[in-house]
């Protein structure tokens, strides 16, 4: 264990450890107790979608099912460099990734970043030199993130380290000053240093701009990504204002949201030390705390950083017995929950020395913490130090190994109690597909004890309309969506809307839907109808309706965020012409319209020739003209003219979403009397995404009704 000198008060000296919890990492997991397990990491990703933050409730929710993501979780810093081993250390990965499944835990906390050259490292550095990235190197990130997303474990990545392990800070610093940087030497220059800002960049940009070679999912939407925290307990020595380190966090984090375009959560990794007496300075673990340049009373109103990150080391910042240390965990926990405005806040490193009853009690306490009240646990997520197999070494004091029974019971427990009901539904977040087997009305199968509870839970209202004060109804509405994510659409998704109506005493025959705003655009496309009579007076009708569209279809375009629709119906038998109107989504949740896809917006024919004045004729040696526009910018499209590969340039006025495509009229391959036809084969924006009117009659036709027909000479 290796220590060094905290600039502290001269009365007040504190021996902190260099933290080193990293320094023995690239040797850390080389045994394992645990047997691989076999895993199919490049099946489709479904009903797991990217984490935001509802930030009324400072709940942490998955965009794609609208479920609360409890952040409990640990720290295995040490992934991405034993992915990058060969066979055996691949298969410890899985082992130890199953072990943790298996705990219920569902965040990891890992280091997602190796510089330099040093000699221990393998050959499994990500960055050797400034700007050189390793690609195989990087491959083992995307064979990790695959590997979490089959098991519905998130990872935050760490992009950066404080302390010198895995190369951190101090060699951006190094090679600043072997460029020609000669004021930079210090680990804290890096945070104002040009060449150190540019260098970091890059580095973002290689990892945000990514798309994993495994699954093929762009890192921007990938949902094992839990969040990008931009370094490991960042400390600037001596400085007690927090002004350098909260304008490098306010830079990089906006940084991370304009490159990859505010996908992804951002944190930032502090230890949680206050600068401002009014701020909680009096909280601070020890004596020089309030000089370290990170204050966390600011940092938390940075805009786009998301969460608040507290550690908490007892046994490196106190020397002192273990109840003034836990008494001292108690207030450090509570003072940052309190603390925090409305965002999240996760204790993303804790852990305690042996022996096992002391740590244990520790544990239990600290997730009790986080429990106490419903909004705190709805609000807060904790991720212990450090999940090891039996054979390594506790090389720092704080491993939690296999064989810990104890501890891991407690750990387990606190993420299998967590209560998922205890927040409100986000309906801003587009919860989720319902699952694709059929509804069932009450009273089917009653005797079946589905685990799942696939059942459709039905409101009962009073019917308005009803002519006689027995009738009523009940309903239940689900929408499903043909698109991969399961909770989401875009343009040339199809979107179903399924309703069953259980009615008393009256029969419905028939429902209007308005669409995405739009009268009239769904129809229903099948009916079934049962009817069951109870007495002489009274009979129960089950009709089922469903409408599906396929989404642009028809040049009807929606507005981004969750699709909104309104079905209405009268009783048959009514005399009234009153309707009742349904918009709620009652099983699963409401589906999201995320328009990711390009689509062709506009289309015209033209003719480009001299002296011919009709402008809806194109004669031998002519050019046939199609102006093509798309719903963003594109790559160069590929576009067929009467059947061959048209001339496509850029409609430079209209920047890269616009195009013109060229073909020469010639009497060897066009006929008199013919129509100038065209297809969009093909068009890519520059994420990747397909264009989803191209190859199908969409692509086909003119938006302006032109025409071109061949005519002689």
């Amino acid at each position: 264990m290796c220590y060094r000198l905290l600039d502290c008060d001269a009365t007040s000296l504190v021996v902190m450890r260099w933290h080193a919890r990293a320094r023995r990492a690239l040797a850390l997991f080389l045994v394992f107790s645990w047997a691989p397990r076999a895993i199919d990491a490049s099946s489709p990703i479904t009903g797991f979608g990217i984490v935001k933050v509802d930030t009324s409730t400072g709940t942490f929710v998955d965009s794609t099912t609208g479920d609360i993501v409890r952040a409990r979780g640990t720290n295995v810093y040490s992934l991405r460099y034993d992915q990058a081993g060969g066979e055996s250390s691949r298969a410890r990965v899985v082992s130890i990734l199953n072990a943790i499944s298996d705990l219920k835990l569902d965040v990891i906390r890992t280091w997602a970043f190796m510089d330099g050259d040093a000699e221990d490292y393998d050959g499994r550095s990500m960055q050797p030199s400034e700007g050189e990235f390793i690609e195989k190197n990087f491959v083992a990130l995307d064979e990790l993130l695959a590997l979490c997303a089959a098991r519905r474990i998130r990872l935050i990545l760490t992009l950066t380290n404080y302390w010198d392990d895995y190369g951190g800070i101090q060699q951006y610093v190094e090679w600043a000053r072997a460029s020609g940087e000669y004021d930079v030497y210090r680990r804290e220059d890096f945070f104002t240093s040009p060449r150190c800002r540019a260098s970091f960049e890059r580095f973002m940009k290689a990892i945000l701009l990514r798309t994993n070679t495994i699954d093929n999912i762009l890192y921007r939407d990938h949902p094992a990504i839990f969040s990008y925290q931009l370094i490991n307990e960042p400390r600037i020595a001596g400085d007690a204002q927090g002004n350098v380190f909260h304008d490098w966090v306010s830079y990089f984090s906006s940084f991370i949201k304009r490159t990859e375009g505010s996908r992804h959560l951002v944190s930032v990794g502090t230890e949680g030390f206050f600068l401002s007496p009014s701020g909680g300075v009096t909280f601070n673990p020890f004596s020089g705390a309030e000089r370290q340049g990170v204050d966390m009373s600011r940092l938390q109103d940075v805009m786009d950083v998301d969460y608040v990150t507290v550690h908490c080391w007892v046994d490196d910042w106190m020397d002192s017995d273990d109840e003034s240390k836990y008494r001292f965990m108690q207030t450090w926990v509570r003072a940052h929950l309190d603390q925090s405005s409305s965002k999240p806040v996760v204790l993303e490193e804790f852990g305690k020395h042996r022996p096992l009853d002391v740590r244990d009690r520790f544990f239990r306490r600290v997730y009790e913490l986080l429990r106490e009240d419903g909004r705190n646990a709805a609000r807060s997520g904790s991720l212990f130090w450090l999940f090891v197999p039996n054979e390594i070494e506790d090389y720092d004091g704080f491993s939690v190994y296999a064989s810990d029974a104890t501890t891991l019971s407690i750990v387990r427990d606190d993420a299998t109690s967590f209560d998922d009901s205890s927040a409100p539904p986000i309906d801003a977040y587009a919860p989720p597909p319902p699952s694709s087997t059929p509804m069932t009305p009450p009273g089917e199968d009653d005797d079946i004890d589905d685990e799942d509870d696939d059942d459709v839970d039905f409101e009962t209202i009073v019917a308005p309309v009803a002519d006689a004060e027995s009738s009523s109804f009940s309903y239940s509405c689900r929408m499903l969506t043909s698109n991969a994510y399961e909770a989401h659409a875009t343009y040339g998704d199809y979107v179903s809307i399924e309703l069953v109506l259980n009615t008393v005493n009256f029969t419905v025959d028939n429902v209007d839907i308005d669409f995405a705003g739009v009268q009239d655009t769904m129809a229903v496309t099948a009916t079934r109808v049962r009817t069951s009579v109870g007495s002489s007076d009274m009979f129960t009708t089950t009709s089922y309706f469903t409408a599906t569209r396929r989404l642009g279809e028809g040049g009807i375009y929606l507005d981004e965020g969750p699709i909104m629709f309104a079905m209405y119906f009268a009783p048959s038998s009514s005399s009234s012409n009153a309707f009742v109107t349904i918009t709620k989504v009652t099983h699963g949740t409401r589906i999201v319209f995320d328009s990711a896809a390009p689509f062709v917006t506009d289309a015209f024919l033209r003719p480009y020739s001299s002296g011919n004045e009709q402008s809806n004729t194109v004669a031998y040696g002519d050019i046939a003209v199609l102006y093509v526009a798309f719903s963003e910018p594109v790559g160069i499209p590929k576009v067929l003219m009467n059947g061959r590969d048209a001339f496509v340039s850029v409609a430079k006025a209209h920047s890269a979403n616009a195009f013109y495509a060229f073909v020469e009229i010639t009497a060897e391959t066009d006929a008199l009397g013919s129509a100038v036809s065209f297809e969009v084969i093909e068009a890519n924006d520059y994420a990747g995404n397909k264009c989803y009117t191209c190859s199908d009659g969409l692509s086909k036709r003119t938006t302006d009704e032109s025409s071109l027909t061949v005519v002689a000479t």
